[in-house]
């Protein structure tokens, strides 16, 4: 059964409460890359995968993404997600996830901000693009597009 987080605090968390949460999200990524599973790195649905696949064979590139969490938006940091080029694999400090034959792959500073997170995809009147679920953020934008940890 997998761990939930824990409740966060009616308070901001103080540094030291930062630092351990940024620490048990760089143990859980690591861990993650060590067993070879990548399962709880993230998680791509199927329709964040169909959406990907169909994106790549439109503009003839790899079945797959590369996330990075830069600093900027509104919380603090924002995901970015960019469609890999053909050729482009997994460097020695990246880390890789894969889920309905899309591949994920991400630096570990980014690994560690997004360790159990979920990558949706929805179409509606009201939006259409990816919803990225992240079980780390403390706080986010009303639109979802970026957080703080």
């Amino acid at each position: 059964m997998a761990e939930t987080a824990p409740a966060a605090p009616d308070r901001p968390l103080t540094l030291e409460e930062k630092k351990a949460a940024a620490r048990a999200r760089a143990r859980a990524a690591r861990e993650a890359q060590e067993s070879g599973t990548g399962a709880a790195l993230v998680e791509i649905t199927e329709a964040a995968a169909g959406y990907i696949r169909e994106s790549a064979e439109r503009l003839g590139k790899q079945p797959g993404v590369r996330l990075r969490i830069l600093a900027g938006g509104c919380s603090g940091l924002e995901y970015k997600l960019d469609l890999l080029e053909p050729g482009d694999a997994a460097g020695p400090a990246d880390r890789e996830a894969e889920s309905f034959g899309v591949r994920v792959l991400m630096d570990l500073k980014s690994a560690i901000q997004i360790t159990g997170s979920v990558i949706d995809y929805e179409s509606t009147l009201l939006r259409k693009g990816f919803r990225i679920r992240n079980p780390n953020a403390t706080g986010t934008c009303s639109c979802g597009d970026s957080f703080s940890a």
